[in-house]
């Protein structure tokens, strides 16, 4: 690696991490811009890098945003967990990262929610950006609810499980509004296989934590620290989350988008995606569905997603 480097910056008043990774030090600058609300992604360096090895051709910026990971803190005010402020954060992590690689504008790779901040941000301010891969957008939430609600419901009845099925009627009954119930649902979902294809619940919570423990970028204290941050995070934006609706809000945008989505997505609905992405306009814009993916195609199909983004430059 040319550079590896951990730093610790200072985003609006908040200490965020930030880890940048590549080969040539003179590569397009890319920024991961994770999903949630809450996950951390610098503990995913190592194995996004095995699968998409983007290092190879671009300089790669994992971050922490605000109360995620190595980033949470304790005396945290839950009312900056906001999708103002985090949009705010994107603009001011992605200007110092430019002014320090000497980049003019940076590549931003969004997912789930980081792809709706990411979309905002551009909106926003689209001088800092030369392209978006959005990836499992997050557009209308609560659309998205009741189709999950309903996803749960046919699937375990495909299933004819009986206690998946009574799991889903129950949570149906119910409005995901904290940590706890977001969580549940999560659960529920990924062993119905709408998160990641063929992936138990249990396997991707396992991944997760052995992404932090072999992680030279994390402690034992960082591990913990995630944990809580997931759950404040959520706790405070799923209330703002449920309320969001991309549709008549962003209708034009100055840079070239790339959306990129899984047919088998069971919390950011496939069709309803492809409907805001006719909804947009923009200098280029492109949607690509993945076949045999959830809402995690980037790690579900990688060949096919590292090539997307790699023969865009």
């Amino acid at each position: 690696m040319a550079i590896n480097q951990l730093e610790k910056i200072i985003v609006n008043e908040s200490e965020q991490w930030i880890h940048v990774r590549g080969k040539n030090i003179n590569a397009p600058l890319i920024i991961h811009v994770q999903a949630g609300p809450g996950l951390p992604i610098i503990a995913e360096a190592n194995e996004m890098q095995k699968l998409l090895n983007l290092e190879e051709n671009f300089l790669v910026v994992y971050w922490d945003q605000r109360g995620t990971g190595k980033s949470f803190q304790k005396k945290a005010d839950t009312t900056k967990i906001n999708l103002k402020q985090m949009t705010d954060d994107l603009l001011v992590c992605t200007n110092h990262v430019l002014q320090k690689y000497k980049k003019d504008k940076a590549i931003v790779v969004g997912y789930s929610i980081g792809a709706t901040i990411s979309l905002m941000a551009a909106q926003k301010d689209s001088s800092l950006f030369k392209h978006l891969f959005l990836v499992g957008t997050d557009t209308d939430i609560p659309f998205a609810n009741k189709y999950a609600a309903d996803f749960a419901i046919n699937k375990a009845a495909e299933l004819n499980n009986h206690k998946l099925m009574k799991e889903a009627a129950e949570l149906r009954k119910l409005s995901i509004t904290d940590s706890k119930l977001f969580q549940r649902r999560a659960k529920l979902l990924t062993n119905l296989g709408g998160i990641k294809s063929g992936t138990k619940y249990s396997q991707l919570l396992m991944a997760t934590i052995m992404s932090m423990i072999r992680s030279r970028q994390y402690s034992f204290s960082d591990i913990s620290r995630t944990i809580k941050g997931m759950e404040f995070c959520q706790d405070a934006l799923i209330p703002e989350m449920n309320k969001l609706s991309l549709f008549g809000k962003i209708i034009t945008l100055d840079i070239p988008v790339d959306f990129i989505h899984g047919k088998l997505d069971g919390i950011a609905p496939y069709q309803r995606t492809v409907e805001f992405y006719e909804s947009i306009n923009a200098p280029e814009k492109r949607f690509t569905g993945f076949d045999h993916s959830a809402h995690m195609p980037h790690y579900e199909e990688s060949d096919k997603f590292a090539s997307l983004i790699k023969s865009t430059f």
